[in-house]
């Protein structure tokens, strides 16, 4: 059984798929993966009218039927990719499809890939005062991140989880994408793994391949709970497992090692 909590399955509606049949096709591919249950996460902007959010839950609905008349055994939650403003906060008291599930604690985030704004933490700390639990989204994608990797401990210190891509980690967003990614994985910086599934044909459900490709590197222990335990928390209301900062004095090397990789990649 695995969990996808960052996905793109309402149609017509972002950059996802185009018609309810796609979508069908691509939960088909999920379920022959073993995925159970799912979070239907639609990018969202600062403002969240309230007839946009009433379109999402009636083509959420439609969907939840369909899947119960054609007999195929996954749940979809609701959920949102909410893209950052310095007011998340205030954003998702003031809706229902701001947190995973509805249930008013996790909010999964993403920053513009090429340019971090300002007020990054500021807007963490709102979020964690106010009870939710900020995830970001893929951050191995970001070009901060590419370019300076101990970003990820700062997000970490100020309460965030990390959802890494399964694509990342396949190196669909090429190899140095793919090595931070590992990097994260390796060290357990990471809470879940995502597909960010757009559509049936080039961005698709691949948790299963980055699960095998997963199972080179780390214990199979840690693998179900990016894939189960830790998003199972999501759906009865629990606070997150804790993570593992490293101390300053292992950081030298934590962080240099990484770089020898990155190194390395570069020569080749």
């Amino acid at each position: 059984m695995m969990y996808d909590i960052h996905n793109h399955l309402i149609y017509q509606f972002d950059d996802g798929p185009v018609s309810l049949e796609e979508v069908v096709e691509m939960l088909k591919m999920a379920r022959d993966q073993g995925i159970t249950r799912v979070f239907a996460t639609s990018h969202f902007q600062e403002l969240i009218p309230p007839e946009l959010e009433e379109h999402y839950f009636r083509k959420l609905t439609e969907l939840q039927d369909r899947l119960e008349h054609e007999n195929i055994p996954i749940q979809v939650f609701s959920g949102s990719e909410i893209f950052f403003h310095h007011y998340m906060n205030e954003t998702v008291k003031r809706t229902r499809v701001g947190t995973l599930a509805g249930l008013g604690k996790y909010v999964l985030l993403e920053f513009p890939l090429f340019l971090m704004p300002s007020g990054v933490s500021e807007a963490l700390f709102k979020l964690k005062m106010d009870g939710l639990v900020p995830i970001i989204a893929h951050p191995e994608r970001y070009s901060s991140v590419l370019e300076n990797p101990e970003t990820v401990l700062e997000y970490l210190k100020y309460g965030a989880l990390l959802q890494v891509n399964a694509g990342s980690v396949t190196g669909d967003f090429g190899r140095r994408v793919q090595k931070i990614a590992m990097w994260m994985v390796e060290h357990r910086l990471v809470h879940f793994l995502g597909s960010d599934a757009h559509n049936a044909r080039s961005r698709t459900f691949r948790l299963a391949e980055a699960v095998k490709q997963l199972r080179r590197h780390v214990e199979e222990d840690y693998i179900q709970a990016l894939v189960e335990h830790f998003p199972a928390r999501i759906l009865k209301n629990e606070d997150p497992e804790p993570i593992r900062i490293p101390e300053p004095e292992e950081q030298r090397g934590f962080f240099s090692r990484l770089k020898q990789k990155l190194f390395s990649l570069g020569k080749g």
